[in-house]
């Protein structure tokens, strides 16, 4: 559950989602604006065509005001695994979107004395469109499901009558782990980070060479880090996070190459505040052992001898030398 709200925080931002349906639906090309998105909820409550009540939870719905010449509605399922009933759920997710249109509708016409009783809605009354998109994460091919058709428990021999009969229900999933560089270059927002990531997640060192090459600014830091940390169960990321919120210089800390940068040079000064204290302890254990060996009665060179050290160092001990 954590992972999978912590997937939807950075897709939620406008920037971020506009991005993602641009390169992946468009081409790259910028359809769609992220002032012209309106968020909408992802819980979706609402009356059947009977007057049942319904609740039906989704990841991210968002309203487009002005895509091509008309309104419709976009939303985006995050899957980290392949989820076999996938076709029924896109369904689902739509049809509250749809049915939730239609409640209006019908409610304004009641509101103005002009229902359309057995027709629901009146001639002229239409729906906007409802589109729902599969943001998969994993590392195996999403083969099937990618119809109704494949959910469904019919004979081989049977499927050319039954495609005939059904009206088959086809989803949209998007690999994201094995998009090539040429569709990752379009990526404008934070999720570009995650596009490499996955790309690259198989090769630590490639993954961290992009990762330093990365000079873009970062809007999102925080919400892209856990993400990363989400996908890959890599505490690094997690700690880079840390980093970053406790560190007065956030402003200066706005591209990936920068953040591992500060992670890095903590690590390094906190290496060195423990190679000190380690040495200060050797340093005293090794002191000890030389006035004991002393107060035995045994020479400078016999001690250097079984404590393997220079007899400089024990003169410096001491102070004979």
């Amino acid at each position: 559950m954590k992972k999978d709200i912590t997937t939807k925080n950075l897709l939620e931002n406008n920037d971020v989602f506009a991005d993602i349906a641009n390169v992946n639906l468009f081409g790259g090309d910028p359809v769609i604006n992220q002032e012209d998105l309106e968020e909408m909820s992802a819980d979706t409550s609402y009356k059947d065509l009977e007057g049942a009540h319904r609740r039906l939870s989704r990841d991210i719905l968002k309203k487009v005001n002005r895509l091509g010449g008309c309104i419709a509605f976009i939303g985006y399922e995050n899957q980290i695994g392949i989820n076999n009933v996938m076709p029924v759920r896109d369904m689902g997710y739509n049809y509250t979107v749809y049915a939730k249109q239609i409640q209006n509708l019908v409610a304004d016409n009641r509101k103005n004395k002009k229902s359309a009783y057995a027709k629901v809605l009146h001639d002229h009354q239409k729906l906007m469109p409802v589109a729902t998109f599969v943001l998969y994460y994993g590392k195996k091919r999403w083969r099937k499901p990618l119809s109704l058709m494949d959910v469904l428990d019919i004979p081989g021999e049977d499927r050319g009558i039954w495609r005939r009969l059904l009206s088959d229900y086809r989803i949209k999933v998007i690999h994201m782990a094995n998009q090539p560089e040429e569709i990752r270059k379009m990526y404008q927002s934070d999720y570009r980070v995650i596009a490499d990531y996955l790309a690259y997640h198989k090769n630590e060192k490639k993954l961290y060479d992009c990762l330093r090459e990365d000079r873009r600014e970062i809007i999102h830091v925080e919400q892209l880090l856990d993400m990363l940390c989400a996908l890959s169960g890599d505490g690094r990321f997690d700690e880079i996070r840390e980093r970053y919120v406790n560190s007065e210089n956030k402003e200066e800390c706005r591209n990936m190459c920068m953040l591992l940068d500060m992670c890095e040079k903590e690590g390094m000064e906190k290496g060195m505040k423990k190679g000190m204290k380690k040495g200060m302890k050797k340093g005293i254990a090794l002191t000890k052992k030389v006035l004991q060996m002393n107060a035995q009665g045994k020479s400078r060179d016999e001690i250097a001898g079984e404590l393997k050290v220079k007899g400089t160092v024990i003169e410096r001990i001491l102070g004979t030398g």
